[in-house]
């Protein structure tokens, strides 16, 4: 069940959030994200519209957007790969319309999930926070004859 977050879910979405994170980004030291619980839990979290997965009782990923801007999608390790995600992802372009987010090029397993689920990536840039390449993809949506977007596909991202 897909649900709007609750104020009293924030100590979950930070430990789902840092877990996840630590796996997912291992080129990025796990101090980095322990320093950002604090940010999350007191100016991230209330800023952005939050949406969690709830199953069995217990929060077991969660979306977060500003607009139509996917800010973190994220769920418990040991949960992933059983459609949560793309249940977020879902409900997140039901509720938005056109998505668009950024991801770290060497999180190759989020990379792939998000082309999956029909996102082309649109531009690369720098994090300035981590200073890891990340890419800008957007949701495919209809193109008008004639349009093509600045990347075909990954491959053509490898000459950063």
């Amino acid at each position: 069940m897909i649900r709007p977050c609750e104020e009293g879910d924030f100590e979950e979405l930070i430990r789902i959030w840092y877990d996840a994170s630590v796996l997912a980004h291992a080129f990025v030291p796990a101090k980095f994200w322990a320093e950002q619980k604090e940010a999350m839990r007191n100016t991230y979290f209330p800023a952005v519209e939050n949406w969690v997965f709830e199953g069995e009782g217990e929060v077991q990923g969660f979306i977060s957007l500003i607009g139509g801007r996917v800010c973190a999608l994220f769920v418990k390790p040991g949960m992933q790969g059983k459609g949560i995600g793309t249940a977020l992802i879902k409900h997140a372009k039901a509720l938005k319309g056109n998505l668009s987010l950024k991801v770290y090029r060497e999180n190759k397993n989020a990379l792939h999930f998000y082309e999956k689920c029909g996102f082309l990536p649109i531009a690369k840039e720098t994090d300035k926070y981590t200073g890891c390449k990340q890419l800008l993809m957007e949701l495919e949506k209809e193109r008008q004859p004639g349009e093509t977007y600045p990347f075909s596909g990954t491959e053509e991202l490898t000459g950063f």
